[in-house]
């Protein structure tokens, strides 16, 4: 920084100011940002965390990446955090509780400003962090604030709009075991469905079986006249969903003239993405900023809070793809 400042023709307290985001003069800026051009000059953020104790990260923790609702929460998550001056560091837990652990402790270990989670693990009693933490879809503890989508409205959604387009013996599918945020909407569905006195069976995929598989034995022992049992179809993903539309098609089931199907989340891979699949969508946009407002508000208090309200429940929607009518 002594390089930068003599190189500039300014002083040290100048050049900080600008690394720090302070306000400097356009003309000293200008200055300042040849010089580092000039000198390749790099600010050492672990050092500077030391010296002020803050740190301008946040560890956000996703289950896999791999998947449009992950990928697309982790991008408007980034671009919120960069909004409030934090870097995100992104973590993929696999589902892996090991993993998660390890990750949590990495944080302890570089005293990071917060931690974001979306864990479906159970390790809340398992280790513990002295930074602020927000939970999203999976509640970590009572004094840990919590973002979740409407879940159970997002069931009874999925079978309003089976039933108002016709289908009258409805499915609900997933993979075992029907745990956190799948019960609930399974849950939403059933209630719903049966308010209705609407027929709703479930078929769910084994642990240890395969998934593609076994959507195959089942569509092709529930075919009955060239017609499949159920024509109503909602699934707690929309990857199941396009798994068993495409299993559908497979062995000759119109979609959606005979069999419609619902999934839930609604991401898209790319913004002008074309949707697909019928879902129910979560509003990623609003989870993540919701997420970030609670995370800084905890890094800016000085006291712990007892928060009366830590559970934050947002709206979900029905998006009309290519798998209802």
């Amino acid at each position: 920084m002594n390089d930068v400042a003599k190189s500039a023709g300014v002083s040290r307290g100048t050049v900080s100011n600008y690394v720090n985001g302070k306000k400097v003069n356009l003309v000293t800026q200008q200055k300042i940002e040849n010089a580092i051009r000039k000198l390749n000059y790099i600010p050492n953020a672990a050092a500077r965390s030391l010296r002020t104790k803050k740190s301008d990260f946040v560890v956000f923790i996703v289950p896999n990446v791999n998947s449009p609702f992950f990928s697309e929460l982790s991008y408007h998550m980034q671009q919120e955090l960069a909004k409030n001056h934090y870097k995100m560091i992104l973590c993929n837990s696999n589902n892996s509780p090991e993993q998660e652990i390890e990750y949590i402790q990495m944080a302890n270990m570089q005293k990071v400003s917060g931690l974001i989670t979306m864990s479906y693990a159970e390790v809340s009693n398992l280790v513990q962090t002295n930074a602020p933490i927000v939970s999203i879809e999976k509640q970590v503890s009572e004094n840990v604030p919590l973002i979740t989508s409407d879940n159970y409205q997002g069931g009874r959604l999925a079978a309003e709009n089976l039933i108002k387009r016709g289908a009258k013996n409805l499915l609900f599918i997933a993979k075992y075991p029907v745990i956190n945020v799948s019960a609930v909407r399974e849950r939403g569905f059933v209630d719903y469905c049966n308010e209705k006195n609407i027929n709703v069976s479930r078929f769910l995929v084994k642990k240890d079986e395969s998934l593609m598989s076994s959507f195959d034995n089942f569509i092709s022992s529930n075919i009955h006249k060239e017609n499949f049992t159920y024509d109503g179809i909602f699934s707690d993903t929309d990857e199941n969903a396009s798994d068993f539309c495409r299993i559908l098609v497979k062995n000759g089931i119109q979609v959606p003239q005979q069999v419609q199907i619902i999934g839930f989340d609604g991401a898209k891979i790319y913004p002008n993405q074309h949707v697909f699949i019928s879902s129910i969508r979560q509003p990623t946009e609003l989870i993540a900023k919701i997420s970030v407002q609670r995370l800084v508000h905890s890094i800016n208090s000085d006291t712990q809070e007892e928060h009366t309200n830590n559970k934050i429940v947002l709206p979900v929607s029905f998006v009309n793809g290519m798998t209802t009518r």
